[in-house]
């Protein structure tokens, strides 16, 4: 196959805004006296330990779909065999099947919900006609850079709902004739004019070419070079608080203020070392 498919679209151009400085706190909240002994006795114990230990309880969704699904006794060729349903494999089945391409995909469970939560600038799901995949925008972001310096993002971010997502994927893929084969991948042979890929059920699908979507842990891809791969890495947790003081139509996206630690030197040390670069709090209101 010589054609080659532009999915997805550069992202605009954004508009750099100068820091806006603060004279007085932001929001009113009450007044924390971070030197006293009992606060700093909240910081260093927490009843949950180590923020990374939290493990938090995870329920099976699955999507409600009748799968057009692969069959052994079809011998036919196809032209794309897509390994993996995540966001990446649903996507490219979905924009290849729309061009008449004849499309496989293969996952041990194509109608497991995904487990990780995505968020995106609206205006770049609005360019690929995802804007409908959102369940909560907020018009504004905000950086803050200390406690008096903070930065506003003129441009709106929104929560991606993952079921609302995946079933438009999923959708728009079945009704283009994109087959599925529940299974793993055992193998993948390549030959002159065509690639197989065996499945852990014995079944083999044929096809002119495979793309592999299974995600960073593939043990697909062959390396000339010994593979050293560098990570990005989010955690979060969704949390439900009874106050806070933040405001609603504004995502905090990045927040380095440390007045919260107090004067002790040990967590000042710690914060320098290992800096809360990175952090998005999505602060949905009751409905």
């Amino acid at each position: 196959m010589a054609a080659l498919f532009r999915l997805f679209s550069p992202p605009p151009v954004i508009t750099a805004f100068q820091p806006i400085h603060f004279p007085l706190p932001l929001f009113s909240s009450p007044k924390i006296d971070t030197n006293s002994r009992k606060f700093r006795h909240r910081i260093s114990v927490s009843k949950f330990g180590n923020f990374l230990d939290l493990n938090p309880e995870s329920k099976p969704d699955f999507l409600d779909f009748d799968l057009p699904c692969f069959h052994s006794s079809d011998r036919s060729l196809f032209d794309v065999i897509v390994i993996g349903t995540g966001p990446a494999g649903a996507r490219l089945a979905e924009q290849l099947s729309t061009r008449g391409i004849k499309v496989c995909c293969v996952d041990p469970s194509p109608l497991s919900m995904w487990p990780n939560n995505y968020g995106a600038w609206v205006d770049e799901l609005h360019s690929l006609g995802l804007d409908d995949c959102f369940d909560r925008i907020w018009p504004l972001c905000s950086v803050f850079i200390d406690d008096s310096n903070i930065k506003f993002l003129r441009r709106p971010y929104g929560r991606v709902s993952r079921k609302k997502l995946k079933t438009k994927l999923i959708e728009n893929c079945v009704v283009n004739g994109v087959k599925f084969h529940k299974a793993k991948v055992w193998r993948v042979d390549h030959k002159e004019f065509e690639s197989c890929v065996v499945c852990d059920d014995g079944n083999e699908i044929r096809g002119s070419l495979v793309v592999d979507a299974s995600g960073f842990g593939s043990t697909f891809i062959e390396y000339d070079k010994p593979r050293n791969c560098g990570y990005q890495i989010a955690h979060g947790i969704l949390a439900e608080v009874e106050t806070h003081p933040f405001d609603l139509d504004k995502m905090v996206f990045m927040d380095w203020r440390d007045s919260h630690l107090g004067n002790e030197p040990y967590l000042r040390a710690s914060n320098s070392r290992f800096p809360t670069f990175f952090c998005m709090l999505c602060h949905l209101p009751q409905t």
